[in-house]
């Protein structure tokens, strides 16, 4: 039990003992029975304050506990949007990088390719001319 329900019970034997074990007159048993009970209802009062006092309190920490974990998200939130942005053009800049570099390799292949035909293209004519004149003897030989 807690702290008011025992001073509640206390004082309820208390009261009840009183009345039960002294030889006093009728009218002083019910001063003190009123005493008794005045003291307490002030004692009662007294605390419902204080529990009133510390329930306030409790909830006014609980409040700012509750303001400070917001701020504290919200604060990694906004770091971890900032961090993300960063990595994100952090990336973006390496898939460029990445995109240049291939686009400088494929046009370095093609230049490659483009003299190797050319060297090629001239030898591979004169095989052919060579391979018509070739043909056309052997038809004139087999005409005659």
């Amino acid at each position: 039990m807690n702290k008011f329900m025992w001073m509640i019970v206390g004082g309820i034997a208390g009261a009840i003992g009183g009345i039960l074990l002294t030889p006093r007159s009728g009218e002083e048993t019910r001063n003190i029975v009123a005493e008794q009970a005045e003291k307490v209802a002030k004692d009662a009062q007294d605390l419902g304050s204080q529990a009133v006092s510390s329930i306030q309190e409790g909830i006014k920490q609980a409040t700012d506990k509750g303001s400070e974990v917001v701020n504290k998200v919200q604060e990694a939130a906004g770091k971890g949007a900032e961090a993300a942005v960063d990595k994100n053009e952090e990336l973006r800049a390496k898939i460029d990088a990445a995109r240049e570099r291939i686009a400088a390799q494929v046009k370095a292949n093609a230049a490659d390719a483009a003299s190797a035909a050319k060297e090629e293209i001239p030898v591979a004519a004169d095989e052919a001319e060579k391979a018509v004149d070739t043909a056309e003897k052997k038809v004139e030989h087999a005409t005659k």
